[in-house]
């Protein structure tokens, strides 16, 4: 790996911090301990009720690169932005605070960024699995250090079965253009996916460094349970699908988000179906409602779904596009099914 070391304060890693105090030690270490040291880390506490706020300060006082900024709780997507807006190093990325880096992770990151000249860089992740063993992203889905493909490319492969992951670097000016304004303040559960994703398609170039993401697995996580939030999903999708005619996406993207905001209708309606009795009725009204609204809509574009992975893609796309009734029977004993 090239000598690094006259680099001065390039990249800013940016951790949203909530109720973190069990892990957040051991992330923060991690970037402590990078090989690469010419790091500046910005924590922001989104209104922790713990003692986060505290293990923040003691790091701050030990370490001069690390930055703490405290705020009222709004969500992932804004604490990252509070942190984005006062980035001034030319490359900025992001570490939850319950995930690790591999000690080379930065400097490989930086290696790739000065050969490429990359908007985004996408590190290989190792993601934990329930029983506790760790998925090699790059090993899964066949990718190799120093591939390099279009923005639009990868945000085609991020959806429906996605064989490209959102935890990636940025240049800067990047960040600043497309993750704040008012996708600061949007705050659904898959918020971070969105921006990430715009990141991606308005990436003139990305590239696949060395260094390694450990994605821990929170199965305490909001996104894990079923609430009424969830219905924040479709509301994503609707942002995918305007991207459409913004970006002027051709086939087969444009048919790829489609069919993945349907895929979004389905899983929701299996889930009412299989975890509803432990929402209130009123909640579980206002779902019904508002999956069946979106099946309606979502129904006028069934020539864009293929469900080509599926064993019998035919039978199962007639099964979910020929009437709301015979779509929620179909759910219902897909539901009974994973009970």
């Amino acid at each position: 790996m090239e000598d690094l070391r006259n680099d001065v304060r390039q990249i800013t890693v940016v951790m949203a911090v909530y109720n973190a105090s069990d892990t957040l030690a051991q992330a923060i270490e991690s970037v402590i301990n990078q090989s690469y040291k010419d790091w500046l880390m910005i924590c922001v506490d989104d209104g922790s009720s713990d003692n986060s706020l505290e293990i923040l300060n003691n790091y701050a006082q030990k370490d001069s690169r690390i930055i703490v900024l405290s705020q009222k709780n709004g969500g992932p997507a804004a604490a990252r932005a509070a942190a984005y807006r006062i980035v001034q190093t030319p490359y900025v990325t992001f570490l939850d605070s319950d995930d690790l880096y591999s000690l080379d992770m930065l400097a490989s990151l930086m290696v790739c960024a000065k050969r490429t000249d990359a908007d985004t860089i996408i590190p290989n992740v190792m993601c934990e699995q329930h029983n506790g063993s760790f998925m090699n992203w790059n090993s899964t889905y066949g990718i190799n250090e120093g591939l390099e493909m279009t923005g639009e490319e990868c945000f085609s492969k991020t959806f429906i079965q996605p064989s490209i992951h959102g935890i990636n670097m940025w240049k800067t000016d990047l960040v600043k253009r497309f993750a704040l304004n008012e996708n600061a303040t949007y705050n659904n559960m898959n918020a971070d996916e969105y921006i990430q994703r715009l990141l991606l398609l308005n990436s003139r170039k990305v590239a696949f460094s060395g260094g390694t993401y450990y994605y821990k697995c929170n199965m305490q996580s909001i996104t894990k349970g079923f609430t009424i939030r969830q219905l924040g999903y479709l509301e994503t999708c609707h942002k995918f699908i305007d991207l459409i005619d913004e970006y002027n996406l051709k086939e087969p993207v444009s048919s790829i988000i489609k069919e993945y905001y349907f895929r979004h209708i389905i899983h929701l309606q299996i889930r009412l179906y299989k975890d509803g009795n432990i929402l209130p009725r009123k909640e579980y009204t206002s779902m019904k409602s508002a999956i069946r609204e979106a099946y309606n809509q979502a129904i006028s574009h069934k020539d864009d779904y293929h469900f080509k992975e599926k064993k019998f893609p035919l039978i199962y796309k007639t099964a979910s596009t020929s009437g709301y009734l015979l779509f929620c029977l179909t759910c219902f004993l897909f539901a009974r099914y994973k009970k």
